[in-house]
């Protein structure tokens, strides 16, 4: 039984979870298992609303796992466990979107393509174009504008979560935001965003 995770129904959610980690960074497999099932849907949930692409969450979510358990032993058990696997997955998102546009880049240049338009007035085909149009000038973005408006807009992540996932200081999340904000509006076609005070 040595190594082997226990619970105790008398633990707090928090201290259960502390118990959880420690075991999984000594290798425990139950542990390990216990961690990816707790956090699997959160993470897949992340990727599909940081990719808009249904179609590369598994895989995706599988690299972040890796990724994880990886580099569980350096994991601080007074971190936030959430927060560190939303940084490693906004790091494997990152890496799919510079794959998807050199992808695009190439596609394009060998066939000229440009993005089809919508053929009937079906409000949900309607949807999905612009949903498209809509990933399509996220993903042009810079990376750090992306990922700030990603977990303020889409994450609907607070100033100060955003400000800790990202690593930067408040100011610069607010900043970046509201630039991406500007530059998508730009690019969708649309009204540029009203001034705003950022409350968080």
């Amino acid at each position: 039984m040595s190594g082997t995770v226990t619970w105790d129904v008398g633990r707090t959610p928090q201290a259960e979870a502390a118990i959880i980690i420690a075991a999984a960074q000594r290798g425990d497999a139950a542990a390990i298992a216990e961690l990816f099932a707790s956090h699997r849907q959160q993470v897949a949930r992340h990727v599909l609303r940081m990719t808009g692409d249904a179609s590369c969450v598994d895989d995706l979510v599988q690299e972040v796992f890796i990724a994880a358990f990886s580099a569980l032993t350096g994991f601080r058990r007074d971190a936030q466990f959430d927060t560190w696997l939303y940084t490693i997955a906004a790091n494997k998102v990152r890496n799919w979107w510079d794959a998807r546009r050199r992808r695009s880049v190439r596609e394009q240049s060998a066939i000229g393509a440009t993005p089809a338009e919508s053929r009937g007035p079906e409000e949900e085909v309607l949807a999905a174009e612009h949903l498209k149009h809509f990933y399509a000038a996220l993903g042009s973005l810079p990376d750090k504008l992306r990922e700030a408006f990603t977990a303020r807009a889409i994450e609907h992540m607070s100033l100060q979560d955003a400000s800790r996932v990202l690593e930067v200081p408040v100011s610069t999340v607010s900043y970046r935001t509201r630039r991406a904000e500007e530059l998508l509006c730009a690019a969708l076609g649309l009204p540029p965003p009203p001034t705003r005070g950022d409350d968080g």
